[in-house]
Formats: C-alpha cells, structure tokens, sequence
C-alpha cells in the first residue's frame, strides 16, 4: 500500500472510531484508534524514509501523534511528535506539534497526579501566566475542577 493509500485508511478508521466513541462504545472506537494508529505511523514513517518532504512528513507524524495521544499512549505521541519536529515543519506545523506535546504532557501529568491519593490536601494560590498560555490553564481548571477567577 502506498503512503496516501495508507493515510486514507488511516483517516477512515479514525473517522468511524469517532462515531463509536461518541456513542459510547470505548473499546471498539480504541480497537479503530490502534488500526488507525498503525496505517499512520506506517504511513509517516514510508514519507520520511523516501524523503517526500515538508509539510507531507510532519503533518502525518503530528497525525499519528493525535491518534496515540487519544489512545492515552503518550509515550509514543511524545515520540512521534519529536520525529515531526525532527524535520523542518512549517512554522504553523511545528507550533501545533508543540501545543499537542504540551498537551500531552499535561496529561500524562495529571494522570500521574490523580492516581496518586496522597495529594489531597487543598491550597489558595495566585499565579501569573502568559495570556497566550491561558489556554493550558483552562485545561488545568476543567481537568481537576479548580475554581479559578481573571
């Protein structure tokens, strides 16, 4: 199978893995995810190796970075982010590779944090952040449910 041919069935999967989550059914959306993952990466990896070029190379590993981030494999998102990164992706690429790394690793941060029970205790804090940043700070609200005032 070629690469595009590849990133078609890809896209198919993750397109019908879509409407099973949406109707609840987890772990046959996950089972599409991981044959969508699969055909992605191997897709990914066919462009670097021939050398397609950019934005073709960077834009199915940010692609399959997705793909493994919904699965919750975010070792493997980080890994696949870093080789988009690797290349030379346009800028608008590059900076959506790094946004989806940032959010990675805040979920495998919060994932770490909320299976650990002995942090329950609760504290008043004021922070300051970028307003380019408030973005991440929203996800932080939502995730744990923290009240938060601007």
């Amino acid at each position: 199978m070629n690469i595009q041919e590849l990133h078609t069935q890809a896209m198919e999967l993750a397109d019908k893995a879509d409407v099973l989550k949406q109707k609840l059914m987890t772990e046959d959306a996950n089972s599409l995810y991981a044959q969508s993952l699969k055909a992605e990466k191997e897709a990914a990896y066919a462009a670097r190796k021939e050398h397609l070029g950019e934005p073709t190379e960077s834009v199915l590993f940010r692609s399959a970075a997705s793909l493994a981030y919904c699965l919750k494999d975010y070792r493997e998102a980080e890994r696949l982010i870093c080789m988009g990164l690797a290349g030379e992706p346009p800028a608008e690429i590059a900076d959506e590779l790094r946004s989806l790394y940032n959010t990675v690793a805040l979920d495998r941060s919060m994932s770490d944090l909320t299976t650990n029970d002995s942090n329950k205790e609760r504290e008043k804090v004021t922070i300051a952040i970028p307003v380019k940043e408030r973005k991440l700070l929203d996800v932080l609200v939502k995730k744990f449910g923290w009240a938060c005032v601007f």
